[in-house]
């Protein structure tokens, strides 16, 4: 076991723990917050901003922006506060602790695509002898990367451009 996989068994603890400590309801409501406030954002910042821009002197991109920023953290909070409520209920329910152990496992699998993401990026980027020995040596980072390689070749250019004779 060398250093990469130190830091592999690391990284998925951290996440382990924070999902133990989080529970599945908070974790994918977090998650959802994410994605959501990104949606959110993105489709109704133009509308916030002309409104800021009436109302305040300031310039357009400052507008955008802060419509951008205010528009994805109020989404992010709605839906921490949904996984802050739910969890309450669910404790009242007496699956806090099922809730808890379902969000260790939630956080190892949010753990594994991040380091999947990474180490696959990583390997296909020109790294000096320094990292790429070690990640060579590593016992899990090479799974991790063919992951990272599967997952892009599936469904990627690769695949459409040798594809289906029509």
């Amino acid at each position: 076991m060398n250093v990469v996989d130190m830091a592999i068994l690391a990284v998925l603890g951290l996440f382990l723990v924070k999902g133990l400590v989080r529970g599945l309801l908070k974790e994918l409501c977090s998650l959802l917050g994410l994605f959501g406030g990104l949606a959110v954002a993105m489709r109704f910042h133009p509308y916030l901003a002309e409104g800021l821009l009436k109302t305040f002197s300031m310039p357009r991109q400052l507008g955008v922006i802060i419509a951008f920023v205010a528009l994805f953290l109020l989404t992010a909070l709605i839906f921490a506060i949904i996984g802050f409520i739910l969890s309450r209920f669910v404790k009242l329910l007496f699956l806090g602790g099922f809730n808890r152990v379902a969000g260790g496992l939630f956080g190892l699998l949010q753990g594994g695509a991040i380091l999947i993401l990474v180490l696959y990026g990583l390997s296909r980027s020109p790294l000096p002898e320094s990292v790429q020995k070690p990640m060579l040596q590593s016992r899990l980072a090479p799974p991790l990367v063919e992951m990272g390689a599967s997952l892009f070749r599936y469904g990627g250019p690769a695949d459409s451009a040798s594809g289906s004779e029509s």
